[in-house]
């Protein structure tokens, strides 16, 4: 068909005329045109499904008492960080929450993401690991293993806070080492941090057991004067010291955090904040894992593999709290917010939602209307 030949009709036809170049040509046999309409629709209807399957997280009313609750927690913190006497750098923490710790001190066991430690600050997390746990099939009264670091004490606040909005009982071992803009502060560990808010009655829940952390734990990250701080922390919190060694003691200390995990009752989910090598292991399949409630593991045998396999190994559900940008953008939640809010808008999630509805919709259109206004009948 040429430009000469016949017009395109209607509205549809009207659009063609604007969009094609003129004069125009175009010979495709109806049978092959008909295919590819078809192909078309059914991409447009398998997408259309994954966005309403993708829906954005509207959170029920345990999850929103679980962020209101976090919100809480960083007020309090703030006002914990200001007595410090550490003050509050803009530049790292422009949403001003205290949480963001600094650069480098001797209890900073390695590098760090910025972006991420900033994303960690919503409170909307606390939700979500509430969202995590319900879909775990956990249940108010019921036990839960717990692996914290403090690399992020915000996210550490967020399942303490989840854990207290379900009436849970989680059987904490946390890591005082943090790795840069974490809880690296003398006097602002993270186990202060959870006592402070446990001596607020904002928390009833605290670390039973505490090592001092690092990339390979005791001998990895921290030396000489940030292990007696470390040390000093445990023993200033009342918290159970937990010596671990180096990588090569990683088999031991993680078959012993399995004891104490499941002494007196079995958990009924896991869930680990950070890359504390007890709980990811010495091994590399550990970087194939998602995050969130994890629903595939790689097949791995490895003596040095950690408590993120064994324990699904055991048929206990897992929650990895790790690659936090990504996890806030897989659920509409803002990277590296500016402000702090008690729960999160989510009309933006909504449009986003419609708006990629709607071009699916004009995509098939276009397409269709295209197809019927050049097709040629076979001779």
């Amino acid at each position: 068909m040429t430009a000469t030949d016949s017009q395109p009709k209607g509205l549809a036809g009207r659009l063609l005329l604007f969009l094609l170049p003129r004069p125009y040509s175009i010979t495709l046999p109806q049978k092959t045109l008909g295919y590819l309409v078809a192909v078309a629709t059914i991409a447009s209807l398998l997408t259309g499904l994954f966005y309403v399957a993708r829906s954005p997280w509207i959170p029920n009313e345990t999850e929103r008492q679980a962020s209101q609750l976090m919100f809480q927690g960083l007020t309090i913190l703030h006002a914990m960080r200001l007595e410090n006497g550490e003050p509050i750098n803009p530049e790292f923490d422009p949403a001003g929450t205290g949480l963001i710790g600094v650069e480098y001190s001797d209890i900073t066991t390695s590098l760090g993401d910025l972006q991420a430690k900033q994303t960690s600050l919503n409170p909307s997390f606390a939700g979500l690991v509430v969202k995590w746990l319900e879909e775990a099939g956990v249940k108010s009264g019921d036990k839960i293993a717990v692996t914290l670091s403090g690399s992020f004490p915000a996210l550490n606040m967020a399942v303490l806070c989840a854990s207290e909005a379900m009436g849970l009982k989680p059987m904490i071992i946390s890591s005082v080492g943090s790795s840069i803009y974490g809880a690296n502060i003398y006097g602002f560990t993270w186990l202060d941090m959870e006592k402070r808010l446990n001596d607020e009655g904002l928390l009833h829940i605290r670390s039973t057991y505490a090592s001092l952390g690092g990339i390979m734990d005791t001998h990895g990250g921290l030396f000489e004067t940030g292990i007696t701080e470390g040390e000093d922390a445990i023993k200033r919190n009342n918290v159970s010291y937990l010596h671990e060694g180096t990588f090569k003691m990683v088999e031991h200390d993680v078959e012993r955090r399995m004891r104490l995990y499941f002494e007196e009752e079995r958990p009924t989910a896991f869930v680990n904040v950070g890359g504390n090598v007890a709980a990811i292991g010495w091994i590399n399949e550990t970087h194939l894992l998602g995050n969130g409630l994890l629903r595939w593991f790689p097949p791995c045998d490895n003596p040095k593999r950690g408590l993120l396999f064994r324990m699904h190994e055991e048929n206990v559900p897992v929650i990895h709290l790790l690659n936090v940008t990504r996890l806030a953008a897989a659920n509409y939640l803002p990277v590296a917010p500016h402000e702090i809010q008690p729960s999160l808008d989510f009309t933006k999630a909504r449009r986003h939602h419609i708006v990629g509805l709607l071009g699916l919709l004009i995509f098939w259109f276009l397409f269709a209307s295209l197809a019927l206004a050049v097709r040629k009948p076979i001779q």
